[in-house]
Protein backbone atom coordinates (compact mmCIF):
# COMPACT_ATOMS: atom_id res chain seq x y z
CA UNK A 1 0.00 0.00 0.00
CA UNK A 2 1.34 3.34 -1.12
CA UNK A 3 0.73 6.18 0.98
CA UNK A 4 2.76 8.46 -1.26
CA UNK A 5 4.57 11.89 -0.13
CA UNK A 6 3.39 11.12 3.71
CA UNK A 7 6.03 8.20 3.91
CA UNK A 8 9.26 10.48 2.61
CA UNK A 9 11.56 11.32 5.57
CA UNK A 10 12.32 14.50 3.95
CA UNK A 11 8.77 15.46 4.22
CA UNK A 12 8.38 14.53 8.01
CA UNK A 13 12.21 16.52 8.72
CA UNK A 14 10.82 19.91 7.04
CA UNK A 15 7.59 18.98 9.51
CA UNK A 16 9.50 18.90 12.32
CA UNK A 17 12.07 21.97 11.63
CA UNK A 18 8.80 23.88 11.22
CA UNK A 19 7.06 22.60 14.55
CA UNK A 20 10.27 23.06 16.86
CA UNK A 21 10.67 26.51 15.26
CA UNK A 22 6.72 27.38 16.47
CA UNK A 23 7.72 25.98 19.66
CA UNK A 24 10.49 28.68 19.90
CA UNK A 25 8.51 31.56 18.89
CA UNK A 26 5.33 30.51 21.02
CA UNK A 27 7.80 30.55 23.67
CA UNK A 28 8.84 34.09 23.10
CA UNK A 29 5.66 35.31 22.34
CA UNK A 30 4.86 33.96 25.42
CA UNK A 31 7.40 35.85 27.11
CA UNK A 32 6.67 38.98 25.92
CA UNK A 33 2.65 39.03 26.10
CA UNK A 34 2.88 37.89 29.83
CA UNK A 35 5.37 40.74 31.24
CA UNK A 36 2.96 42.31 33.67
CA UNK A 37 4.48 46.01 32.48
CA UNK A 38 3.75 45.76 28.59
CA UNK A 39 0.13 44.60 29.18
CA UNK A 40 -1.03 47.92 27.78
CA UNK A 41 0.93 47.85 25.13
CA UNK A 42 -0.36 44.50 23.63
CA UNK A 43 -4.46 44.76 24.62
CA UNK A 44 -6.78 47.18 24.68
CA UNK A 45 -10.59 47.34 26.40
CA UNK A 46 -13.79 47.99 24.49
CA UNK A 47 -16.80 47.89 26.41
CA UNK A 48 -16.49 44.17 27.98
CA UNK A 49 -13.84 42.65 25.84
CA UNK A 50 -10.43 42.97 25.67
CA UNK A 51 -8.73 43.05 22.23
CA UNK A 52 -5.40 42.94 20.81
CA UNK A 53 -3.60 46.03 19.47
CA UNK A 54 -2.26 46.35 16.62
CA UNK A 55 1.21 46.32 18.00
CA UNK A 56 0.22 42.67 19.29
CA UNK A 57 -0.45 41.60 15.94
CA UNK A 58 2.80 42.71 14.57
CA UNK A 59 4.54 41.08 17.24
CA UNK A 60 2.85 37.51 16.06
CA UNK A 61 3.08 38.67 12.57
CA UNK A 62 7.05 39.42 12.92
CA UNK A 63 7.51 36.28 15.25
CA UNK A 64 5.47 33.50 12.90
CA UNK A 65 7.53 34.70 10.12
CA UNK A 66 10.73 34.79 12.00
CA UNK A 67 9.42 31.04 12.27
CA UNK A 68 8.97 30.63 8.83
CA UNK A 69 12.41 31.74 7.97
CA UNK A 70 14.49 29.77 10.51
CA UNK A 71 12.73 26.96 10.17
CA UNK A 72 13.63 27.13 6.25
CA UNK A 73 17.02 27.95 7.36
CA UNK A 74 17.43 24.99 9.13
CA UNK A 75 15.49 22.89 6.26
CA UNK A 76 17.96 24.43 3.54
CA UNK A 77 21.39 24.51 5.54
CA UNK A 78 20.24 20.58 5.95
CA UNK A 79 19.70 20.53 1.76
CA UNK A 80 16.17 19.07 2.62
CA UNK A 81 14.82 22.12 0.84
CA UNK A 82 15.91 24.39 -1.79
CA UNK A 83 14.30 27.31 -3.80
CA UNK A 84 15.92 30.21 -5.79
CA UNK A 85 17.17 32.94 -4.13
CA UNK A 86 15.42 35.47 -6.38
CA UNK A 87 12.17 34.05 -5.43
CA UNK A 88 12.64 34.18 -1.94
CA UNK A 89 13.44 37.42 -2.08
CA UNK A 90 9.84 38.15 -3.65
CA UNK A 91 8.18 36.01 -1.35
CA UNK A 92 9.86 37.87 1.38
CA UNK A 93 8.73 40.92 -0.43
CA UNK A 94 5.27 39.92 0.08
CA UNK A 95 5.47 39.63 3.89
CA UNK A 96 6.46 43.55 4.11
CA UNK A 97 2.44 43.79 2.92
CA UNK A 98 1.50 42.66 6.74
CA UNK A 99 2.64 46.08 8.53
CA UNK A 100 1.19 47.92 5.57
CA UNK A 101 -2.62 46.05 6.38
CA UNK A 102 -2.14 46.38 9.83
CA UNK A 103 -2.02 50.40 9.87
CA UNK A 104 -4.71 50.13 6.91
CA UNK A 105 -7.17 48.50 9.68
CA UNK A 106 -6.49 50.63 12.41
CA UNK A 107 -9.79 52.98 12.18
CA UNK A 108 -11.94 49.66 11.89
CA UNK A 109 -13.40 48.63 15.01
CA UNK A 110 -11.86 46.34 16.78
CA UNK A 111 -13.52 42.51 15.63
CA UNK A 112 -13.52 43.71 11.77
CA UNK A 113 -9.81 44.15 12.41
CA UNK A 114 -9.28 41.10 13.48
CA UNK A 115 -11.27 38.68 10.88
CA UNK A 116 -9.60 41.22 8.61
CA UNK A 117 -6.11 40.38 9.54
CA UNK A 118 -6.58 36.69 9.96
CA UNK A 119 -8.27 36.83 6.42
CA UNK A 120 -5.33 39.04 4.84
CA UNK A 121 -2.51 37.23 6.57
CA UNK A 122 -3.46 33.74 4.92
CA UNK A 123 -3.82 35.37 1.52
CA UNK A 124 -0.21 36.89 1.61
CA UNK A 125 0.97 33.78 3.39
CA UNK A 126 -0.82 31.47 0.18
CA UNK A 127 0.64 34.17 -2.65
CA UNK A 128 4.03 34.55 -0.89
CA UNK A 129 4.40 30.56 -0.93
CA UNK A 130 3.16 29.98 -4.15
CA UNK A 131 5.65 32.86 -5.39
CA UNK A 132 8.26 31.03 -4.34
CA UNK A 133 7.70 27.56 -5.12
CA UNK A 134 5.97 28.65 -8.35
CA UNK A 135 2.84 26.14 -7.60
CA UNK A 136 -1.01 27.04 -6.37
CA UNK A 137 -2.40 24.31 -4.05
CA UNK A 138 -6.19 25.95 -3.81
CA UNK A 139 -6.52 22.95 -1.01
CA UNK A 140 -3.26 24.24 1.25
CA UNK A 141 -4.82 27.84 0.42
CA UNK A 142 -8.07 26.99 1.43
CA UNK A 143 -6.93 25.14 4.67
CA UNK A 144 -4.83 27.81 5.69
CA UNK A 145 -7.81 30.33 5.63
CA UNK A 146 -9.89 27.56 7.78
CA UNK A 147 -6.96 27.59 10.06
CA UNK A 148 -6.51 31.42 10.44
CA UNK A 149 -9.79 31.93 11.21
CA UNK A 150 -10.85 29.01 13.64
CA UNK A 151 -7.62 27.84 15.39
CA UNK A 152 -8.25 30.87 17.56
CA UNK A 153 -11.71 29.22 18.68
CA UNK A 154 -10.31 26.34 18.94
CA UNK A 155 -7.36 27.29 21.48
CA UNK A 156 -10.07 28.79 23.38
CA UNK A 157 -11.96 26.21 24.16
CA UNK A 158 -10.58 25.63 27.38
CA UNK A 159 -11.21 29.15 28.93
CA UNK A 160 -14.46 29.09 28.38
CA UNK A 161 -14.74 26.82 30.90
CA UNK A 162 -12.28 28.47 33.26
CA UNK A 163 -12.83 32.13 33.51
CA UNK A 164 -9.87 32.88 35.81
CA UNK A 165 -7.11 32.53 33.09
CA UNK A 166 -5.49 35.81 32.19
CA UNK A 167 -5.69 37.23 28.88
CA UNK A 168 -2.62 37.04 28.22
CA UNK A 169 -2.55 33.21 28.42
CA UNK A 170 -5.33 33.02 26.17
CA UNK A 171 -3.22 34.60 23.45
CA UNK A 172 -0.27 33.20 23.96
CA UNK A 173 -2.49 29.54 23.10
CA UNK A 174 -4.19 31.22 20.23
CA UNK A 175 -1.27 32.25 18.99
CA UNK A 176 0.82 28.78 19.55
CA UNK A 177 -2.38 26.87 17.50
CA UNK A 178 -2.53 29.22 14.98
CA UNK A 179 1.36 29.92 14.42
CA UNK A 180 2.31 25.91 14.67
CA UNK A 181 -0.77 24.61 12.22
CA UNK A 182 0.29 27.69 9.46
CA UNK A 183 3.61 26.83 9.91
CA UNK A 184 2.87 22.92 9.39
CA UNK A 185 0.91 23.89 6.46
CA UNK A 186 3.71 26.33 4.83
CA UNK A 187 6.17 22.78 5.35
CA UNK A 188 4.13 20.85 3.77
CA UNK A 189 3.56 23.40 0.91
CA UNK A 190 7.17 23.61 0.38
CA UNK A 191 8.20 20.01 0.82
CA UNK A 192 5.46 18.82 -1.43
CA UNK A 193 6.75 21.75 -4.25
CA UNK A 194 10.09 20.46 -3.75
CA UNK A 195 9.44 17.07 -4.72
Amino acid sequence: MNHGRLQSPILWKVLCAFFIGSLFSSLIFAWCVSKASLQSLWFRSAEFWIFPTRKLLLLAAGLFFLNLAGSYLVAHVNKWLSFSAYRLIIGVTLVVLVPVMVWSIEPLPALAQLLLFKFALALILSVALSVITRRWYTSLAIAMLIVSLTASLIAGIPYAFVSSVPTEWYEVSKFFANSTLLALLSGYWLAKSSD
